[in-house]
């Protein structure tokens, strides 16, 4: 299988370690995020992180549903960049 560059977009709660508990779920398995944006909605309760994930479809797959796993993860969606 090719590894594309995914675009996954979370909202998940606002509350400290939220961040680190994601970034270390994607790391601590071996894949590399190349690029991290994170920032607050207009609902100061949820934040959106995007995240460019390089990967073939199986890895990204995987990602997605332990991310959807995690407590403090409202909603995941995916997409390949450039698409």
């Amino acid at each position: 299988m090719k590894e594309e560059i995914h675009r996954l977009s979370c909202y998940v709660e606002n509350k400290p370690g939220v961040l680190a508990r994601i970034v270390g779920l994607i790391s601590g398995r071996g894949y590399n995020i190349q690029t991290l944006s994170v920032g607050p909605t207009e609902d100061g309760t949820v934040s959106r992180m995007k995240m460019d994930v390089l990967g073939d479809d199986r890895v990204i797959e995987q990602i997605i549903r332990q991310l959807r796993n995690q407590v403090n993860v409202i909603e995941v969606m995916s997409r390949r960049k450039g698409s």
